[in-house]
């Protein structure tokens, strides 16, 4: 459905460079506005997916939501530069955190909102990087605008149930986004 409304704007000449842009082509056309935050997601992951997939995991950095935890049973402990996973299984981060690390990722965090995630990057000692992703269509939006504005390839993966807490992401989408650009012994490591 995406790809239709994509193409259908692109053949239209709209400009698909902001969420403005996006909302505005989306009126002419006679589409439903509210897809504009999900096609800019969609746009700037296609835009910056080869800058993703020539860095090596180890120039990775990866942003996970603290609203994935279990509220219940979560025993991970906050720290400055976000929460730290106790693996314990209550959630999907342990699985995520586990693939990760074994792909070659050395830089995953697990952050309560976006300020961390600006704090943190200003700490990244990585000459040069990209980061991944996993939020709400909002907050994505959000840091999508400004890692764009900084010049910084990123990609984009939308929760499938929102809610700021005891939220849910696709684990096969999450995975497919860590091995973008990974050659299969990378992906198996």
């Amino acid at each position: 459905m995406l790809d239709r409304i994509i193409s259908k704007l692109i053949s239209a000449g709209a400009d698909l460079s902001s969420k403005n842009a996006i909302k505005g082509a989306l009126k002419v056309i006679g589409e439903d506005e509210g897809l504009a935050d999900l096609i800019y997601i969609f746009v700037k992951n296609r835009a910056y997916k080869k800058d993703w997939e020539r860095l090596p995991p180890s120039k990775r950095v990866v942003f996970l939501p603290q609203c994935l935890r279990n509220s219940k049973e979560c025993r991970a402990e906050l720290t400055e530069k976000g929460y730290i996973c106790q693996r314990c299984g209550a959630c999907s981060i342990a699985e995520i955190v586990e693939t990760a690390e074994k792909m070659g990722y050395k830089h995953i965090y697990i952050v309560p909102g976006g300020s961390m995630i600006y704090r943190i990057l200003k700490d990244i000692s990585l000459e040069c990087f990209s980061c991944l992703g996993v939020a709400c269509i909002p907050e994505l939006c959000e840091a999508s605008e400004r890692l764009s504005m900084k010049g910084i390839a990123h990609q984009c993966v939308p929760l499938k149930k929102t809610g700021c807490v005891d939220t849910e992401v696709d684990l096969t989408e999450v995975k497919k986004f860590l091995s973008m650009g990974l050659t299969d012994e990378e992906k198996r490591a």
